[in-house]
């Protein structure tokens, strides 16, 4: 979701009737060419709020996402003039009797929203995830190296602050310029937002990997973003990392997903448990053999009580494990005659993340 943002400047369709700057103007702001819900608006809060929970409700969803978009980057006139956003009806109303400066004022207006949507979605479905993917600097200095836009000052978004209250399940800051490049350097920024971890959140870095396929800019080499995977793994406190943008990934520009696939991707992997949203781990599946006209059969279910999101299945052959991860759709395989495996372990992973201890079953026929 971007909470705030109403329509984009790139827009071409027509409105719909019930497009909120109809159903409800008072709330939405012209900033240069795009329409903006003003976050200083309470009832601005409390729409964009709705529409999360209304999703999180209705549908089965893993998680919510929140993108960079807070209040929006700085426009300009045609005299190349920064144009200050259009709140001052909301400033009048609601900021002066607080007491802080606009631009404090403006922060806890996003600094409150954040943490409204985090404590809403845990109140509906503790399960589903939230999570923020801010801009890689939180103030230029912080550390000391680094140089570049302010997000804290020109949008208003606090990101450290949302981090360290552990108003989210997963934090995603888009580190996207390369590990070579001092004043913005992937590995030093991720780094630091390690070290402002205080809750023990996810840390899962944005790494820009649809710039191997920039034409607009200088390309990256696909080999860029595999020292990325590998430099987040190298960093304790960096839990995984995530791709903007899937495109570039499903079209293997640059054959950057043969690389991945073939080097740190090579093997199958889950996201990450995420304990502090449950309070008890699932217990040890169900497993049983089988006899079937076609051939013995691996079974399996949760115990009573879990549910399950994934199962991991892991083979033992020849003193070798395999490992499968399936849909909680599929309870069941058969044995193969021609390559039975010897043991097999089935684990559950519920809505969490979290495994449960696995069940063992002995494949070569012994009880």
């Amino acid at each position: 979701f971007n909470p705030y943002r109403a329509r984009h400047a790139e827009g071409h369709s027509p409105l719909a009737a019930n497009h909120v700057s109809h159903t409800h103007p008072e709330l939405v702001r012209t900033y240069g060419k795009s329409l903006w819900l003003d976050p200083g608006e309470t009832a601005v809060q409390d729409y964009s709020l709705s529409v999360v929970m209304d999703v999180v409700n209705r549908y089965d969803i893993d998680g919510v996402h929140l993108d960079d978009y807070f209040y929006p980057y700085k426009e300009t006139d045609g005299h190349g003039h920064v144009l200050p956003f259009p709140d001052d009806p909301s400033w009048r109303r609601n900021g002066v009797a607080t007491g802080l400066s606009r631009d404090d004022w403006r922060r806890s207006n996003i600094d409150r929203f954040v943490e409204r949507v985090y404590h809403e979605i845990k109140k509906a479905k503790p399960w589903v995830k939230f999570g923020i993917s801010p801009f890689g600097i939180w103030r230029p200095g912080n550390p000391p190296q680094i140089k570049g836009f302010d997000a804290y000052s020109e949008i208003y978004a606090d990101s450290r602050k949302w981090l360290q209250n552990g108003w989210c399940d997963y934090f995603t800051p888009q580190l996207y310029w390369k590990i070579e490049q001092t004043p913005q350097s992937f590995p030093v920024l991720l780094s630091w937002w390690i070290s402002q971890n205080a809750q023990g959140r996810h840390i899962w870095p944005g790494s820009y990997t649809s710039r191997v396929a920039d034409a607009s800019k200088a390309p990256w080499s696909a080999s860029e973003i595999v020292y990325q995977v590998r430099t987040q793994r190298g960093h304790a406190g960096a839990t995984g990392l995530i791709h903007f943008s899937a495109k570039a990934l499903l079209k293997n520009v640059g054959k950057v997903a043969d690389q991945l696939a073939s080097g740190p991707y090579a093997e199958p992997a889950i996201p990450p448990a995420s304990p502090w949203l449950e309070a008890e781990p699932p217990s040890m599946p169900l497993l049983a053999r089988d006899e079937t006209p076609t051939g013995p059969r691996a079974t399996w279910c949760a115990a009573p009580g879990d549910t399950s999101r994934l199962w991991i299945v892991q083979s033992l052959r020849k003193g070798v494990w395999s490992t499968e991860v399936l849909p909680a759709t599929v309870t069941g395989q058969f044995l193969s005659a021609a390559d039975p495996p010897e043991t097999l372990a089935v684990s559950l992973i519920d809505r969490t993340g979290v495994q449960s201890p696995p069940a063992m079953l002995d494949c070569t026929g012994a009880e």
